[in-house]
């Protein structure tokens, strides 16, 4: 490649060097507008670099886990993974991974190093949710410098351990709560036809769906009746303030058979929705969905550019209800049906659950909830139950007679 050239131009400085040629043509590379010859060098000796080793600012061989980690988050996660994943990610690089490894070399970090951190996560009284999760953002940043980036040989993390961790029993009955009948008929008692929370809790008991997904389904085009069937494409994501359809979770898009008696809810919500529409006439809020999948409302007498569509909540109005308004309804269940261990994920762990305890596949269920792999499902979801056990007690019985 030529050499490093600069000069000036007018009353500015200019670097240049000879890049490969293409087509048989010469190929300059060349940048202006620097105040001082010396700028221009430095910018130009930078870029050089960068040029000859195809675009990388840095070694391989030499770059710290802290600038690594730079890279993968600018270059991976903003790029691939959800909002809030990003935010999760940036917290765990910025709190945990920065401060313990990142002034190794990023060729050198080996197991024992990590596993000695997971360790000492352990004394300092992490859970094992924390634990896990902080391991799984380094071991996918270091997955990604083995392939397809081929930095280094192997992922250290692969042979890393997570120590026993005992959970509280308050936490443990709280993670694995499973929605009894008898609550769930208390729930919707308490938040029946009408209430701004009855379709967002039938929807979650009848399909599983995650929060976000349940707050992102749009009446309009995500349900066919003669199908009797809803798609889960989106969820209704919180990003800087603004509200944003975004793919679910492990971009698990799926279309999923429902029940005759959810299909009247949501044919019921159709119809509600379209009376409210007329009575309030100008004044109800509508929804748009704009560049960029942002969601915009507007009164129903101005005119918007955009894709109009019905979220399956809002107020009688129109105006949108999202998972922030969930916390309403998760503080009544605990204080005024003292239910303090309800939250919103455990009707998705209770559907899962029914699912398995009536006997369906692992995989139909992993399928149906929109996980990434079976043992998630087995291992998270489909909890050992005691009528699990007593069903397998039968199975024995019969197996053995």
């Amino acid at each position: 490649m030529g050499q490093l050239r600069t000069r000036k131009r007018g009353k500015t400085w200019e670097w240049s060097f000879e890049g490969a040629k293409i087509n048989g043509r010469r190929n300059p590379i060349s940048k202006g507008g620097y105040r001082t010859k010396a700028e221009a060098q430095e910018a130009g000796i930078q870029a050089k670099a960068e040029y000859d080793s195809t675009g990388r600012s840095f070694k391989p061989s030499e770059v710290s886990v802290s600038d690594y980690l730079d890279y993968w988050y600018e270059n991976y996660v903003l790029l691939n993974l959800a909002y809030n994943t990003q935010k999760d990610y940036e917290s765990k690089i910025r709190l945990h991974l920065k401060p313990t490894f990142g002034a190794y070399r990023l060729a050198a970090l080996e197991t024992d190093t990590i596993q000695r951190w997971v360790d000492s996560m352990k004394r300092k009284g992490y859970s094992k949710n924390m634990v896990s999760n902080s391991l799984s953002c380094l071991s996918g940043a270091l997955n990604y410098a083995v392939y397809p980036c081929k930095y280094i040989k192997y992922n250290p993390c692969d042979y890393v351990r997570i120590p026993k961790i005992v959970q509280k029993k308050n936490q443990k009955e709280h993670m694995e709560y499973i929605c009894s009948k008898t609550d769930f008929a208390a729930i919707i008692e308490r938040f029946g036809p009408g209430s701004n929370f009855y379709i967002p809790l039938m929807t979650s008991y009848h399909c599983g769906t995650r929060l976000g997904e349940t707050y992102g389904f749009d009446l309009l085009r995500d349900v066919d009746f003669e199908k009797h069937t809803i798609i889960i494409r989106h969820q209704l994501s919180n990003e800087n303030g603004k509200w944003y359809y975004r793919q679910p979770k492990y971009d698990s898009v799926r279309t999923i058979r429902i029940l005759p008696e959810y299909e009247k809810i949501l044919r019921d919500e159709i119809r509600s929705r379209k009376k409210n529409i007329i009575k309030y006439g100008p004044y109800f809020t509508k929804t748009y969905l704009l560049d960029g999948d942002l969601i915009f409302q507007a009164p129903a007498n101005i005119e918007v550019v955009g894709k109009e569509i019905m979220p399956i909540s809002v107020k009688e109005n129109g105006e949108l209800l999202t998972p922030y308004s969930f916390k309403y309804c998760s503080k009544v269940i605990h204080e005024e049906l003292g239910n303090p261990l309800f939250h919103s994920h455990c009707l998705r762990h209770t559907h899962g659950t029914l699912l398995a305890e009536g006997g369906a596949q692992p995989r139909t269920v992993m399928e149906r909830l929109g996980h990434k792999d079976i043992q998630t499902t087995i291992n998270r979801y489909v909890f050992n139950t005691e009528k699990m056990q007593d069903d397998s007690l039968t199975i024995l019985a019969k197996g053995i007679s």
